[in-house]
């Protein structure tokens, strides 16, 4: 029986520990949305094939790493991994984590270009596999960092890493392909050395790291997971081409409903597959989770509210372009993030059930179905906000 103390006590940490490291991931996400709106209309009509790539990369990034910061979490409350960056472990999962991500973006390409849309299409892809690698690389430290630092000081990684990666993935994801196509338009002969430096890079630490060929295949369920999920993002990426001048109206808050969303779902996939690990979950009704749920709840009305203040801002402060406050996107916003930590904690449990770890796939899997659902919600907020 759960007490009025247990209840006030979570809430308290939903909103003293969780939902800190929401707002950051929201600030560092609605950076991303300040480069997608101030150059959407660029990558728009001059790299269109982008905008099917886009979700699925930005997914990507939660789906790969958001894996690996649960993955460390449970290693380090099972003893099976040092706090300490300098671990060999540490180095061979940002390796498969770059490889991880390379092969669905590569793939996510081609299907854009069977698509039909070719414009440039050999630049796109130069530029998804310099982004890719270059974010891949910074993003699986920070995930290790975050994930030992915080299990160091005596808190739960789970609360903090996922939201912290998946923002942190957006934050790097938009910038760094604008930077490489203002590159690519003003020095061209520097972005093919940065392209061939990036892949060294990468080659020199996969031999530093000595990843063998049984290491890959441990993780043959999260590559399949991945490699689907792209093909499935296909559906965001696809919606955002379409419905473009839409969501061109929200570009800046885009970024920041998506990562928001998937770190609501990450959250309590992570909670529950540690829990399930360790044995503290019996029956899918338990009260122990549905707790987390409605403490985290409590919190999604704040982000709802900022997401809409910090975009009007940054629209008319930073940007110079007409803002406009979404009344609609704060009414309805909680009940969205509480449909996607159903889902999670479903989906997580489901699998879990299935002897299927959730660390490998319920978090890609929910990561990715976030960004659809998101997507889908800001076409329809669009949609409702022209009428």
């Amino acid at each position: 029986m759960i007490t009025f103390l247990e209840i006030k006590a979570k809430v308290k940490e939903a909103h003293t520990t969780t939902l800190t490291s929401l707002i950051v991931s929201l600030i560092i996400g609605l950076f991303g949305g300040t480069f997608l709106g101030k150059y959407f209309e660029k990558i728009r009509f001059s790299y269109p094939g982008l905008l099917v790539i886009l979700p699925g990369m930005m997914g990507l990034r939660g789906n790969v790493f958001g894996s690996m910061a649960s993955r460390f979490s449970t290693m380090l409350y099972l003893g099976d991994l040092e706090p300490s960056l300098r671990e060999k472990k540490v180095l061979k999962n940002v390796v498969l984590g770059i490889a991880l991500s390379l092969i669905p973006v590569s793939l996510l390409w081609s299907i854009g270009i069977l698509g039909g849309i070719r414009e440039n299409a050999f630049d796109i892809l130069l530029i998804v596999i310099s982004s890719t690698i270059l974010v891949s690389l910074i993003l699986g430290y920070f995930t290790a960092f975050v994930t030992i630092f915080t299990f160091r000081r005596g808190s739960d990684p789970d609360n903090v890493a996922a939201p912290l990666v998946a923002s942190m993935g957006d934050l790097l994801t938009i910038p760094s392909l604008i930077a490489f196509i203002l590159l690519l338009e003003q020095a061209k002969t520097g972005f093919w050395m940065m392209n061939a430096f990036l892949v060294t890079v990468f080659v020199a630490l996969a031999l530093i790291g000595k990843v063998k060929k049984k290491e890959f295949l441990s993780l043959k369920s999260l590559f399949t997971t991945v490699i689907l999920l792209a093909i499935l993002s296909v559906i965001s990426g696809s919606l955002l081409e379409r419905y473009s001048p839409l969501i061109q109206k929200l570009s800046i808050a885009y970024p920041a409903l998506l990562s928001s969303f998937g770190n609501y779902g990450s959250i309590i996939a992570a909670k529950t597959s540690t829990r399930l690990h360790l044995g503290e979950i019996e029956d899918y009704f338990s009260g122990e989770m549905f707790l987390e749920i409605l403490a985290l709840f409590t919190t999604a009305p704040i982000i709802g509210i900022l997401i809409n203040f910090l975009a009007f801002i940054i629209a008319k402060c930073l940007l110079g372009i007409h803002g406009e406050h979404m009344e609609l996107l704060i009414l309805t916003y909680p009940l969205m993030a509480l449909f996607i930590m159903l889902y999670a904690y479903t989906v997580s449990y489901v699998l879990f059930q299935k002897n299927i770890d959730p660390d490998h796939v319920a978090i890609p899997f929910i990561s990715n179905n976030s960004d659809i659902f998101g997507t889908i919600y800001t076409v329809l907020i669009a949609k409702l906000m022209v009428g």
